[in-house]
């Protein structure tokens, strides 16, 4: 097995197989009154002073788990579910929605999709367990395996958001929930948009939220055109190795330095919406706003270089 492979298979990134048909963020070509509210910035918006963020906080985290728990507990068709008053899990992803924004486990994939993920993996541990005429006794273990399964889940898809386990937990260890049954998962789902989009409101009032929407890296033509370039490359490189009897490890050698200046060519790419520098072993991504001299750049190509010489010696 070739080393890249077995590399692949090492350290899974369902991200690699997802991105190159995930549509690029078009958010920049919507009227300014609308992107706004959808977290996208020209320039990546100043951070307000402390003092000035606390009492949005205070608001969203009210209107948010004051929606869900109204819906939950007085909407016509919801009620004859009985669901619990609110979802407790909710108020661990309130603290991450309004507060902490700009954390990888606050941005929409996560809060939503791994929470629902979440609720899917406790709720089909639940019924495992159930099928056990002694489940009352056992619960604890269910919700255990329920949070240990959803956690590994939300891994595989990078979509980790820790409320998740408290949700996946609540699956077997809740008597309202336990008895909504597969009903939980869309009152999760939905609850989960509903947060999103009050965090919408309220966030981007003084900050920029979210961040991004699916992930910080290219998605969608753009990629797939990198991976395109490539895979020619090192097309190109076994051909004229074969024509000139060039060593097969001379071959990737050579192969890597030209991936290596294919990607350096435009120096770095400036992205819109984040705030700090973002260096890989073959991407550089800063702050578009951002202006770098010509020694700045150098020291972070040293700095990339290193990473990707670290990441060569591991496989």
């Amino acid at each position: 097995m070739e080393p890249s492979v077995l590399h692949q298979l090492l350290d899974f990134d369902v991200d690699r197989y997802l991105n190159p048909w995930i549509p690029h963020n078009r958010l920049y070509i919507l009227p300014k009154p609308i992107s706004r509210w959808l977290g996208y910035r020209s320039e990546p918006a100043k951070e307000p002073y402390q003092v000035l963020q606390w009492p949005v906080t205070f608001l969203a985290t009210i209107a948010g788990l004051c929606l869900v728990g109204g819906i939950g507990n007085y909407a016509p068709g919801i009620t004859t579910w009985h669901p619990p008053v609110v979802i407790a899990s909710l108020g661990a992803s309130a603290v991450l929605d309004f507060n902490t924004i700009k954390s990888p486990l606050a941005q929409p994939r996560n809060s939503v999709v791994g929470n629902t993920l979440a609720a899917i993996c406790g709720v089909c541990i639940a019924k495992l367990f159930q099928l056990n005429s002694n489940f009352n006794n056992i619960q604890w273990v269910s919700g255990a395996v329920g949070c240990a399964l959803a956690s590994w889940v939300m891994s595989i898809t990078n979509t980790i958001h820790p409320p998740g386990g408290a949700t996946a937990v609540l699956a077997s260890t809740e008597m309202h929930v336990i008895a909504m049954g597969w009903r939980y998962i869309p009152i999760v789902l939905l609850d989960s948009v509903l947060m999103i989009c009050v965090a919408l409101i309220f966030n981007n009032i003084l900050r920029q939220y979210p961040i991004y929407w699916w992930t910080p890296n290219n998605t969608g033509q753009k990629l797939r055109q990198e991976l395109r370039e490539l895979k020619e490359d090192k097309t190109a490189d076994e051909k004229h190795a074969e024509e000139g009897g060039v060593p097969k490890k001379l071959v990737s050698d050579t192969s890597s330095d030209r991936t290596l200046r294919r990607e350096l060519s435009n120096r770095v790419d400036f992205v819109d919406g984040i705030e700090d520098v973002h260096i890989r072993p073959y991407k550089i991504q800063v702050p578009h706003h951002l202006e770098l001299s010509d020694d700045e750049v150098e020291v972070i190509e040293k700095i990339q270089e290193r990473l990707r010489t670290h990441g060569e010696v591991g496989l």
